[in-house]
């Protein structure tokens, strides 16, 4: 879920991204992520459960990047309730700041993360906090690209 509320948010400050000229190289990139549960509040069997999901696989990806806008195009799941409200600072052509508000009937969820651009490469981090009834949950998501070269 978290990895999707990232991808929700991102996709919502994407046309704000294109509006400005970021240092950002179009073409074939290899992307990876790496989600890790920081902290969990919740009823004991729930805890146990979710310190096993805190083991999550590294993501990596290849893919044709157009534009630092498709960076972000991921498209939210058919029937998805959340509703995201996202708040972005640019610092300059190299980075940027956002902040996240989700809600849905998973619950509420907020984060602040940045993203860092090199022209060849990038590095973005999100640190999100979920409240789902009972449940608390502080999650780190962590993200980097390389350029590869042209599209083909």
């Amino acid at each position: 879920m978290f990895q999707k509320v990232l991808f929700i948010g991102l996709t919502l400050i994407s046309n704000q991204l294109c509006a400005e000229s970021y240092d950002f190289k179009p073409g074939l990139w290899e992307t990876t992520t790496t989600s890790k549960v920081i902290e969990v509040d919740a009823p004991a069997e729930i805890k146990k459960m979710m310190q096993r999901m805190a083991k999550m696989p590294v993501r990596t990806e290849t893919e044709c990047i157009t534009s630092i806008n498709s960076v972000f195009n991921t498209e939210p799941e058919p029937g998805d309730a959340e509703e995201c409200k996202t708040t972005i600072n640019r610092v300059n052509s190299n980075k940027m700041t956002f902040e996240m508000l989700c809600t849905g009937e998973d619950g509420t969820s907020k984060g602040m993360g940045e993203m860092n651009l090199r022209g060849e490469a990038f590095t973005s981090s999100l640190v999100m906090t979920s409240i789902n009834g009972p449940m608390t949950m502080k999650m780190k998501i962590v993200g980097n690209g390389k350029y590869i070269g042209a599209c083909r």
